[in-house]
């Protein structure tokens, strides 16, 4: 399988999990355990159920000091645009949806 691709369960569904190129770079150069990202796409399950597609949402991950960027490409795929090693400094974009695990 694609190491850029990762199918995971939420909802009793199957989505996929995307990362671009530049969140790959990010996850290697910031030295960021790619588990971490799906692990936090988890524990933010509820929270993201209520994103529609083509709204993009910034999930902050105080306990794994981490932040994702990403948004729903479809009802079943989610395109990681960026991860951020910092938790609770990252600045969201106004329009960003803000879920904070805490």
């Amino acid at each position: 399988m694609d190491k850029n691709i990762k199918l995971i369960e939420l909802w009793g569904n199957e989505i996929w999990i995307i990362f671009s190129p530049h969140s790959l770079d990010r996850i290697k150069d910031r030295n960021i355990i790619k588990g971490l990202v799906i692990d936090t796409i988890k524990s933010a399950q509820e929270e993201l159920g209520e994103i529609k597609v083509n709204q993009d949402f910034v999930i902050i991950n105080t306990f794994a000091d981490i932040t994702v960027a990403g948004i729903f490409t479809s009802p079943n795929e989610i395109l990681i645009k960026t991860v951020v090693n910092k938790g609770e400094n990252f600045h969201p974009r106004k329009t960003d949806i803000i879920i904070k695990l805490s």
